[in-house]
């Protein structure tokens, strides 16, 4: 084991022992410390000194500091008020000073050359004119403990100023605890840098012998070393905790399904992109609102609610969230609550839209429904045509009877005709069902006219006016029994809504559906009447089977068959009823796609 052959001085110079009493005169010294014990020892040295020698001293100082030091000066036997009185010490107070000189926080060179160039002076110019002068000030301290570093920095600065024009020594402190933080260490070395000397705390200060202090820097060496080392490692865990924390941010941010966090006050935290677009909100409009004001139905949100606070995992809970332009999805939700100390913090809640799913879902329902009515038309149609047959061929045989009178004759005649109308009836619904039929090129004109013919009669009786707007032929490839059987039904219908009479329009024009790369070309038939409307209650089902106002005049299948039609057909069937300068007006709109898209092109 080898050892250095260092000598007391060379060994005292790396690391010396520090006093305040030991710096040059005219310099500016710093001192950090750990306790107010030391610190008061220090300046209690340094002011009793210079006083003791008929110098003179001025300390800027806290009230605790300022009484702590009166009393080890008297203690040591020192007049401090007859020094005062004779201009050699000064004592102020360090807030009111600092407030003083300072304009918004930041020293005013101005006001500190007024308020401590003149102290200094007549601190000098005591005794004749011979004192040595040494000062003490915290002012920067205090500064430092409010935040404002930069601001006690040129604190520090003015003292130096104020140096080359004075001559005196400047001794200042700092808690050393002030400086416990890593952000703190630039600061600390530019604040060293503003003296010419800087004193240890008491914990290197204290320590007597060469081999304590050299120990104590060997031992302060490794310390910093091992926290340079962990802070390395340190740094790097905190960089992979973060890199994880914002791959899951974005993992979140940007996931398909919606995600969001809602407090315990009920007000959405945050949410993701996707829910945000689901919804059509921004999020201004969105986070920071009560989670139930977008429920739709607020005894569902009311039970999900519940289910939370009751720490349930709640999964596949639907709802229906109201869109901001009033639209609805439908949603299935899961969710649970995050709770620390058995106090709710906030949910957990992804959301999926299933609102296709649903529609799709009713749509097959629908076609099920139609399918097992249709089936039962069918059934009935074709039991119904055989007696039919029987029923017509006796009318026949019986309208030319020898024994009938003319009117017996003429009654028989108008049976015949309604016989063959429910036959026709009968084969046409067997038609919709079996689709037996061809398409073919069919006038929706002469369709349409052809079924206005046949209602000439009851549009008479009910002083029905019938306008035509008509703008097309509007031949379409089709099937001629269904599109009849559309026209029928909504002609019919649109004169018994006007039993005392009224006005039947008619449109027949060429247009264009759907919106931009996506519209077809196609026929629009309007059938539109001024009668007693479709109350609002029943709009929701007026395309479903068997439902009629009719009462038993109707069986409920006219708008249900049509639909299924014009559906075949590729097409849409539309309804809008509305009142019209105290009227009601109702208008069912037909489109029939005239591009090759549907099924209404052979």
């Amino acid at each position: 084991m080898s050892t250095t052959n260092t000598s007391v001085s060379d060994s005292v110079s790396l690391a010396p022992a520090a006093n305040w009493c030991d710096h040059e005169h005219g310099g500016h010294t710093v001192q950090f410390y750990t306790e107010d014990q030391s610190l008061i020892d220090g300046l209690s040295r340094l002011v009793g000194t210079a006083l003791g020698a008929g110098d003179a001293a001025i300390v800027i100082a806290t009230k605790p500091h300022r009484e702590a030091l009166t009393k080890r000066l008297e203690a040591r036997g020192l007049d401090t008020l007859t020094a005062s009185m004779q201009g050699r010490y000064f004592m102020l107070d360090a807030a009111e000073t600092l407030s003083m000189l300072t304009v918004d926080g930041w020293p005013d060179a101005a006001r500190f050359n007024s308020l401590i160039g003149g102290p200094v002076t007549r601190a000098a110019e005591s005794e004749g004119g011979n004192a040595r002068v040494v000062a003490f000030g915290e002012m920067v301290a205090l500064l430092w403990a409010q935040g404002k570093a930069e601001a006690a920095i040129r604190l520090e600065q003015l003292w130096n100023d104020l140096g080359k024009t004075r001559v005196f020594s400047l001794h200042c402190a700092y808690p050393i605890a002030s400086f416990g933080h890593e952000q703190d260490t630039e600061t600390f070395l530019k604040i060293c840098a503003e003296h010419s000397g800087v004193i240890p705390s008491e914990s290197y200060t204290e320590l007597i012998s060469e081999e304590e202090r050299l120990r104590n820097i060997s031992q302060l060496q490794q310390r910093a070393l091992a926290l340079e080392s962990e802070k390395a490692q340190r740094k790097e865990v905190q960089d992979s905790l973060q890199r994880r924390e914002s791959e899951l941010a974005d993992i979140l941010e940007n996931a398909i399904e919606g995600v969001q966090q809602v407090g315990p006050d009920q007000k959405i935290l945050w949410t993701n992109k996707a829910l945000l677009n689901l919804l059509g909100y921004t999020a201004e409009e969105y986070i920071g609102h009560r989670l139930g004001d977008f429920h739709c139905h607020q005894h569902v949100f009311e039970t999900f609610w519940a289910k939370l606070m009751r720490q349930e995992e709640i999964y596949d809970y639907p709802a229906e969230l109201r869109c901001k332009d009033g639209s609805v999805k439908q949603v299935l939700i899961h969710s649970n609550g995050l709770w620390e100390d058995g106090q709710f913090v906030h949910t957990r809640c992804f959301v999926r839209d299933v609102t296709d799913q649903k529609r799709l879902e009713q749509s097959l329902r629908d076609v099920e429904k139609q399918a097992a009515m249709g089936r039962v038309a069918a059934i009935i149609a074709h039991e119904i045509n055989n007696p039919l047959e029987t029923v017509m061929n006796t009318f026949y045989l019986l309208r030319n009877h020898p024994s009938l009178d003319e009117d017996a004759r003429k009654l028989t005649r108008i049976a015949d005709e309604e016989m063959a109308r429910v036959r026709h009836i009968a084969k046409q619904t067997l038609a919709f069902y079996r689709n037996s039929e061809s398409p073919v090129p069919v006038s929706l004109l002469h369709t349409l006219e052809d079924v206005l013919a046949a209602y000439n009669r009851e549009i008479q009786s009910n002083r029905i006016t019938v306008e035509r707007r008509i703008t097309t032929d509007g031949t379409v490839v089709t099937f001629p029994v269904e599109i009849r059987q559309v026209f029928i039904n909504l002609v019919g219908n649109a004169i018994q809504a006007m039993p005392e009479g009224g006005t039947l329009r008619v449109t027949l024009r060429p247009c264009l559906q759907g919106m931009h790369r996506s519209q077809r070309s196609g026929i629009r038939i309007n059938i539109t009447d001024t009668g007693v409307g479709i109350p609002a209650a029943y709009r929701h089902k007026i395309f479903d089977p068997f439902f009629t106002t009719k009462a038993e005049k109707g069986t409920g299948l006219g708008l249900w068959v049509s639909r299924g039609i014009v559906q075949k057909l590729d097409g849409t069937i539309r309804f809008r009823s509305a009142m019209q300068r105290g009227k009601a007006t109702t208008s069912f709109a037909v489109f029939i796609p005239t591009d090759g898209t549907g099924s209404s092109v052979a």
